[in-house]
């Protein structure tokens, strides 16, 4: 569990970083650097117009040998380099010279992320791109370079040590502690022993962007007229930041010459030695590379190690803004994209890379390639200025159609993947009506919940005599529940390899639910008919009729009560504990932006809060909630949807009359009011301790925002929220620092779940592809968990307002951060016994990080049935695979709770599969995992590179750890 206090060595902050009486000059390594937003304030082609013209300068000047110009960092990613050679192919040799004579610096990341909501798995994915295309043009630059994301996940110096690399470089997300510890420090991890070295850039990446420009800052950087004077003036400033604010001790320093979008300066070698002369005995700069940089640093780390002075170490998320703003409000700007890249990605997760793993280890194709297809487009949407949805709204058009594109290429890898799979099971059935479908659950634990169910079915037999289906097993190993209409024959599309038939077929409809289902893979079959089996524990029962006085369902886990104004309350049976007033709705003011979420009542001049201080932590003006909210402003209609022994579902229906929009000028909420539409489909299911919930808003106002209440009445200082391979724990109270840039808001990020307990138990809220919530002190003096629904805003930026007092971007609409029309969100609720922490299992067998993963995965339905013919018949089904009715590719075995899986897929080099876990306890894992096929398990790094195998399949993770095998 990650830990924010920093961990320091036994002697004085004064006396560790303290250097003041070295005689020696500081050493200054200045690096030429570019950071380019692929897609920010202008969309991605308007860039790549500007790129274009960017990369022949560079590459001019970096090979013109009278320019003394020896070597340029292209900002840590690799995608502007396809971006370039899309429209400039013959110039791929010169770049790759370029790199590999050591002139340009590139990778070690594919995109620089937004590290919080894409998660940690996609953050190994990002690197391993970058790696691939690095090398590709003669090697990576071996330095975690990330300089402008919101801040950095506690488990990143797990991952940069997982492909390779020991040392990490940032501009944002620092505490003040960051600066007493003369901003350099040992970040580790939360297994307590994996280190990065880490530097904090003083005071960020584009320090001495545009040097010499400070004047005529829009000038072409490629102009010799550059103002000596005034770049030895912005020296000066920077050195007096160093000794004043950062408290910088370390006998080298680096410097940045660069920025967003800016052009190599030819006259840089000229102002290096400009100020060599100016300063002389004082700084002595050099053109250097990051690498140049950490080689010295390391070299005076050992030094200090050597002397007993060891570094300042710290372990636990770096989200503070100390020294430059967090923009924290990124996590619920444009919500709708945050969640549909969650299901993109659950897709490949869960659906494409299992199914091609099983393939290989079977036989057939590895597909690399075409999986790379896939999370290329993925991962071009998750540049922080994309992905976080604080760009123009044609930016966020064009991450729109990326999902699309990568939705597309797994659908064909599955019609492709689906023909190797296939003959490796037997599914035939004794009834010649059956259609067989495989099911597969890609989790270590068992799930349960609803599939949706739409396959063809043969145009022959009780298939055009009955109008319903129902499902079963074919091993009888867990419980289908089919609620399934048996269509008239429709035209449809069969994709075969050369062609398409185009044939009319009955299709079966609707949903399945699942109870139960073990990791692997199960063959089912749909038959004509009905069948109700029974559910797997106690029927779910609930009250009958629409009587508002007592609405209520109930298994034998927990009881849910329904109140006429929407809300619902909920008992846990094992305790009795009772939480209360659940899915309240509460509606306040938007008057921030897209990077920040911002009350009203706080007017600031345009340009006029730059270094305003915020005296105080602001308060919304107008906060409305539906419990306390006048009854001419609200209509609630409750009705139940579902009502049987295996599930009940309550539909709750509520309007609610809300401000159109925000006036500027007044700072306050609009009088005039318009109707906006929220529903709520509350589900229980037969042994299940989760209550299951999706809300939809159809959001027809603007300027506000929309959060679900969930008062836990647990007494505690902190909460535990679900991180990059990793829970977090947080205290809910941060004290408002006023000196700082940004001082510390309410809203935290979140990956699936948030939790609030105490030593008896608590209340779990589970909310996948939905990034933010807060937590507060309730009216009971309970916390509530305060998870954001809908966040609409106007503006990508604005100059100033209660949350931050000067811009983050350029001042420009942004209409589509709006979020009108749906926006759904899928949530759930849990109570639990003990503390999660404790490793204590839940009823149904499972701690609760092990439920929130489960929760947040679908399992696969794949047809069984050839493919039509194009007079609509199906081929004979093959002989009975190998496999059976019933596989598992892979067992994981070992005492409860397991290591969370959170990827099963080919290897990069087509050699294996790889499969990795992390583990959010606070105890080691010992185990075993083996395939079933016969295949070894070897340890590996996250670059898939094997270390020695794990004899017999033992393996340990430790507490906090993240592991990766590979097969093969």
């Amino acid at each position: 569990m990650a830990k924010a206090p920093a961990r320091k060595s036994t002697a004085s902050a004064k006396e560790n970083f303290s250097n003041k009486n070295s005689a020696a000059p500081l050493i200054g390594y200045v690096t030429p650097h570019v950071h380019w937003d692929r897609a920010w304030y202008l969309p991605f082609q308007q860039y790549r117009y500007r790129l274009i013209e960017f990369v022949d300068e560079l590459l001019a000047l970096l090979e013109d040998p009278d320019s003394n110009y020896p070597s340029f960092e292209f900002d840590g990613q690799t995608v502007v380099l396809e971006d370039y050679l899309e429209i400039k192919p013959e110039n791929r040799q010169r770049i790759e010279k370029l790199v590999k004579d050591g002139k340009l610096g590139v990778g070690p990341w594919y995109v620089l992320p937004d590290e919080f909501i894409v998660g940690g798995e996609a953050l190994v994915r990002n690197l391993q791109f970058g790696y691939r295309i690095s090398e590709e043009f003669g090697g990576r630059c071996n330095i975690g370079y990330v300089p402008d994301p919101f801040g950095h996940v506690g488990q990143l110096p797990a991952i940069l040590q997982g492909v390779g690399l020991d040392t990490f470089l940032f501009t944002r997300g620092a505490g003040q502690w960051v600066g007493e510890a003369g901003c350099v420090f040992d970040w580790i991890a939360a297994d307590g022993k994996t280190s990065v070295l880490a530097v904090k850039q003083t005071p960020d990446y584009p320090c001495l962007m545009a040097w010499g420009f400070e004047i005529r800052q829009l000038d072409r950087k490629s102009s010799p007229d550059v103002n000596v004077e005034s770049a030895m003036g912005r020296l000066q400033r920077l050195l007096d930041g160093l000794e004043n604010t950062y408290n910088w001790t370390a006998p080298v320093v680096q410097l940045g010459n660069g920025s967003d979008h800016t052009a190599p300066q030819p006259t840089l070698p000229m102002l290096i030695e400009k100020a060599n002369e100016h300063f002389k005995g004082k700084i002595n700069l050099q053109h250097a590379r990051f690498s140049d940089f950490f080689d010295a640093i390391k070299e005076w780390k050992s030094q200090r190690i050597a002397d007993g002075n060891p570094l300042v170490e710290f372990q636990g998320e770096l989200h503070q803004g100390w020294d430059r703003a967090l923009l924290s409000g990124v996590y619920s700007a444009r919500l709708y994209l945050k969640r549909m890249n969650d299901a993109t990605m659950n897709v490949l997760y869960d659906r494409v890379e299992p199914l091609a793993a099983l393939a290989w280890n079977m036989g057939g194709r590895p597909r690399p390639d075409a999986l790379q297809l896939a999370w290329r487009e993925v991962l071009r949407n998750h540049p922080h200025d994309d992905i976080c949805g604080c760009s123009v709204d044609a930016t966020h058009q064009d991450m729109e159609i990326r999902y699309r594109h990568a939705r597309e290429i797994s659908t064909m890898l599955v019609e492709d993947l689906r023909e190797d799979i296939q003959p490796l099971f037997d599914l035939h059935h004794e009834n010649p009506d059956a259609v067989p479908f495989l099911l597969h659950n890609p989790r270590p634990t068992n799930w349960s919940g609803t599939l949706n169910l739409n396959l063809v079915v043969p145009k022959t037999g009780g298939w055009l005599e009955r109008d319903f289906a129902f499902a079963v097993l074919a091993d009888g190993d867990g419980l289908l529940n089919a609620t399934a209409e048996i269509t008239a024959p429709s035209w449809g599309l069969h994709i075969h390899p050369d062609r398409v038939a185009n044939v009319q077929l009955p299709r079966v409809k609707g949903s399945i639910e699942v109870s139960g289902l073990e990791p692997g893979w199960h063959v089912a079959h749909l038959l004509p008919g009905l069948e109700f089996p029974l559910p797997p524990g106690d029927a779910v029962r609930c009250s009958e009729g629409d009587d508002s006085a007592s609405r209520w369902m109930e298994n034998s886990l927990i009881r849910v009560v329904f109140r006429d104004d929407g809300r619902w309350d909920i008992i846990d049976l094992s305790t009795g504990r009772t939480f209360v007033g659940l899915g309240q709705l509460e509606d306040d003011e938007e008057a921030g932006d897209s990077y920040d979420h911002s009350p009203g009542g706080y007017p600031v001049a345009v340009g006029a809060g730059k270094d305003v201080g915020l005296d105080e932590r602001p308060e919304p003006v107008d906060r409305r909630n539906t419990h306390t909210v006048e009854d001419s402003d609200i209509i609630v209609n409750l009705d139940w949807s579902v009502t049987n022994q295996w599930s009940a579902t309550m539909h709750i229906q509520i309007e609610w009359s809300l401000p159109t929009y925000f006036e500027d000028e007044t700072q306050k909420r609009s009088a005039q009011q318009e109707w906006v539409s929220i529903e709520h489909w509350v589900t229980m299911r037969s042994a299940s301790p989760v209550l299951e919930i999706e809300t939809i808003i159809d959001n027809s106002v603007e300027d506000h925002r929309t959060r679900i209440i969930v008062p836990t009445g647990v007494n505690s200082k902190t909460v535990t929220a679900g991180g990059a391979f990793e829970m977090v724990e947080r205290p809910w109270f941060f004290p408002h620092v006023k000196e700082w840039n940004q001082p510390e808001v309410p809203t935290k990020h979140m990956h699936n779940l948030v939790l609030a307990e105490d030593e008896e138990g608590g209340l779990a809220a589970f909310a996948p592809g939905s990034n933010e919530y807060e937590a507060r002190e309730g009216e009971d003096g309970g916390l509530d968990l305060c998870l954001t629904l809908v966040r609409s805003v106007g503006w990508l930026s604005r100059d100033g307002f209660a949350w931050r007092r000067n811009r983050a971007g350029p001042c420009f609409p942004a209409p589509g951060a709006q979020c009108n029309g749906q926006n759904m969100m899928r949530w759930g609720l849990m109570p639990f016994e003990g503390k999660w922490s404790n490793s204590q299992l839940t009823a149904n067998g499972d701690a609760v990080h092990e439920i929130a993963a489960s929760f947040a995965s679908r399992p696969t339905i794949i047809a069984g049935l050839p493919k039509p013919q194009l007079d609509a018949s199906f081929d004979p089904l093959p002989n009975s695979g190998k496999l059976g009715t019933r596989h598992q590719s892979w067992i994981l075995e070992g005492a409860k709770p397991k290591p969370i899986l959170v990827s099963c897929k080919p290897c990069e080099n087509g050699e294996g599969y790889a499969m990795r876990f992390f583990n959010p306890t606070a105890t080691n894992w010992h185990g075993s995992l083996e395939d079933s096929n016969g295949l070894s398990t070897f340890c590996s790094d996250m670059l898939e590179r094997v270390t020695e195998e794990c004899k017999k399949g033992d393996i340990t993770i430790p507490a906090g750890g993240i592991a990766t095998y590979v097969m093969r």
